[in-house]
């Protein structure tokens, strides 16, 4: 496994050729490579939050796995040194997104730059516009069922607020 990104370049290979993904061999080692480390690099900054435990060799570590004191949602130990595979299969999928698209998964926004109405001719467009900077960043934060399919059973529990008086 590579420091900079899960899995390796191989086994990504054949992950995307059991899965008839062609457009994914049809692209440069250099490419595959880069995105598997963007991708990596993705699954990292959306989800560490909500995975359990911390990272294995502190803070210095560069990605979030292995992590110590990791669970999965059913309470089951997950090893001190291990990479769960639905990490290193969401990292693929994430990879093959940054390789169709870079930096779509990392968005950067510009309130300054966000177009509320839009006039071309007859035709007008008004788009939403978020009241505040942290609902503009959560609104540009593509959703990713299949990411948060693979990387279920490894996140903390989602808990409805309790409000105490």
């Amino acid at each position: 496994m590579s420091v900079s990104f899960y899995g390796t370049l191989a086994a990504a290979d054949a992950y995307f050729a059991d899965r008839g993904k062609a457009g994914w061999a049809a692209a440069s080692d250099s490419d595959r490579l880069a995105a598997l480390v963007r991708g990596s690099q993705a699954i990292d900054a959306l989800y560490e939050p909500r995975f359990t435990g911390r990272r294995t060799g502190g803070y210095d570590q560069v990605l979030s796995w292995p992590r110590s004191g990791a669970t999965t949602v059913n309470g089951a130990v997950i090893a001190d040194d291990a990479t769960p595979l639905p990490v290193t299969y969401a990292a693929y999928e994430a990879a093959a997104l940054e390789l169709s698209e870079p930096g779509s998964l990392t968005p950067v926004i510009v309130a300054a730059r966000t177009v509320k109405r839009e006039k071309v001719g007859p035709l007008e467009t008004e788009y939403a516009v978020a009241d505040t900077s942290d609902d503009m960043i959560a609104s540009a934060k593509p959703v990713l069922t299949m990411l948060d399919g693979l990387l279920y059973p490894l996140l903390r529990p989602v808990l409805p607020g309790i409000l105490v008086v």
